[in-house]
């Protein structure tokens, strides 16, 4: 469970609905949360001390009426954030980083390369907030396979959720539309192993009062989540941050990368 939220806040609209979520967030769990501003250039002492003002008057306005009891300021200042960022990380006390959905100014905030370098490394869970209302989640969908980062989304997501909240793992057998039905025998093999898997991985959760759900599509992977969405409705997506191409470990996979520019709820995303 997360005991230290670090969430970087670039002055955007965007930054300040991760905010709201990562506030929310820290009074749920109780944990410490760290808002982390990164200047582009050395500021002049009056600069800097507008900076400070304007973070610690959108910290005191996001706090209203949130039971939030540690909360620290932290300013850096260097050309490139995403180093930044992940260096402050690197220090092993952070649990969880909030971002903001990216955006194309990078002279007023974070552009997508910034988001995408700190998603490539960040060594802990990233969560990507855009809804401004910031509820708790209550509904949580999963996007899982068999691979290493795809359970450690899992296990992110789990934490997350308050008592009585959902939480679905999807797993889809990667088959062009057409050809799902084909094959059944190779289907109901693969639906045995995902069976067994899952299994594996809910018994490794802790013991939560979170209602766990699983389900297993044949289909083209886009589609089947798309489905799952539209009919599920959750407020936090998990997803591995794999290539599923191995050509880089330092490449998003393709769905992640695709959800990051079409966020359809909060994302949750692990390498």
């Amino acid at each position: 469970m997360a005991k230290h939220i670090l969430i970087a806040h670039d002055l955007s609209p965007e930054a300040d609905i991760a905010l709201c979520r990562a506030i929310q967030l820290a009074g749920q769990l109780r944990a410490r949360l760290t808002l982390l501003h990164v200047a582009s250039s050395q500021p002049s002492p009056a600069l800097l001390a507008r900076l400070r003002s304007a973070e610690e008057q959108t910290l005191a306005s996001h706090l209203q009426g949130h039971p939030v009891q540690d909360v620290q300021l932290r300013l850096e200042v260097g050309s490139h954030p995403a180093e930044l960022i992940l260096q402050y990380i690197s220090l092993g006390n952070c649990d969880l980083l909030v971002l903001g959905s990216h955006h194309r100014q990078p002279s007023t905030g974070f552009a997508g390369s910034v988001q995408e370098r700190i998603l490539e490394a960040c060594p802990i869970p990233v969560l990507v907030a855009v809804d401004p209302a910031a509820p708790p989640y209550e509904r949580t969908l999963v996007a899982i396979d068999f691979s290493p980062c795809a359970s450690r989304a899992l296990r992110a997501a789990w934490p997350l959720l308050p008592p009585g909240a959902q939480l679905h793992a999807l797993h889809v057998q990667e088959v062009a539309g057409i050809h799902a039905e084909d094959n059944p025998d190779e289907r109901a093999f693969q639906q045995s192993l995902f069976e067994r898997f899952i299994g594996s991985e809910f018994t490794a959760l802790p013991p939560r009062a979170v209602q766990f759900s699983h389900g297993f599509q044949s289909g083209e992977r886009h589609d089947c989540l798309e489905a799952a969405l539209a009919s599920r409705r959750p407020q936090l997506l998990a997803l591995g941050g794999h290539s599923r191409d191995a050509l880089s470990e330092r490449l998003l996979g393709s769905l992640t990368r695709h959800y990051l520019d079409n966020p359809p709820c909060d994302l949750l995303v692990m390498r």
